[in-house]
């Protein structure tokens, strides 16, 4: 005799309720991903002087949101092999994308060296500034030398041009590189680096902005 078509709707409908609750339980734990967490890097900006140094800059200066090479305009962390291949570091990242971390970093770095009054930053900085620093960046990975598995060294460039007046006028050129060795293939060191070479190249940026905001008008 055929089964009561209720009891097979019945089970037909219990058979769903267990795979429902197997792709929502228990049965969840093999979908669950095994790779590594994602590692997020800041940088730190240059640290203060000691008390003492050269009387700052009167007036604000403005930073720029900065102009990023094309391929460095990610919150990926970028690194080069020799051919000019561009390439990326699989599982780590800047906190935000490389034109905010280095805005940030560069104001930061301004009102930490004391050289210039009063420092903002921001995508379209303020109307009413003394002086206007324009930055692009156009170094800022790791590159390795070769296709071995040695430590790369961290490659910084800024293209930096001061400006002042209404309209603007520009003081000059305030370029700067640094190139720093990483301890180690291992992205700690590597993002140390970095670091570190941003904070050099910035310190000569910073050095120079502040020499032509401060010399006479016939000395620029």
């Amino acid at each position: 005799m055929n089964r009561p078509l209720s009891m097979a709707v019945r089970t037909g409908g219990a058979a769903v309720l267990l795979l429902a609750l197997c792709s929502l339980g228990a049965c969840s734990s093999a979908l669950k991903s095994t790779a590594p967490a994602e590692q997020i890097y800041v940088l730190q900006p240059m640290a203060a002087p000691a008390a003492g140094g050269a009387l700052p800059v009167g007036g604000l200066l403005s930073v720029q949101r900065p102009v990023v090479q094309p391929g460095l305009a990610t919150m990926r962390i970028a690194l080069t092999r020799p051919g000019n291949r561009l390439d990326y570091y699989a599982g780590s990242r800047w906190g935000a994308q490389l034109p905010q971390v280095v805005d940030a970093f560069a104001t930061q770095s301004l009102v930490a060296s004391g050289r210039f009054e009063l420092v903002s930053g921001g995508e379209r900085g303020s109307g009413g500034a003394r002086f206007e620093l324009a930055l692009t960046v156009r170094h800022f990975e790791a590159e390795y030398r070769d296709d071995g598995d040695g430590a790369p060294q961290a490659r910084v460039g800024f293209e930096c041009v001061l400006s002042s007046g209404t309209p603007r006028r520009p003081l000059g050129r305030c370029d700067a590189a640094a190139v720093v060795p990483a301890t180690a293939n291992r992205m700690g060191p590597i993002v140390q680096a970095l670091e570190a070479a941003a904070q050099q190249a910035m310190a000569q940026v910073i050095e120079q902005a502040a020499q032509l905001a401060a010399a006479p008008p016939a000395a620029r």
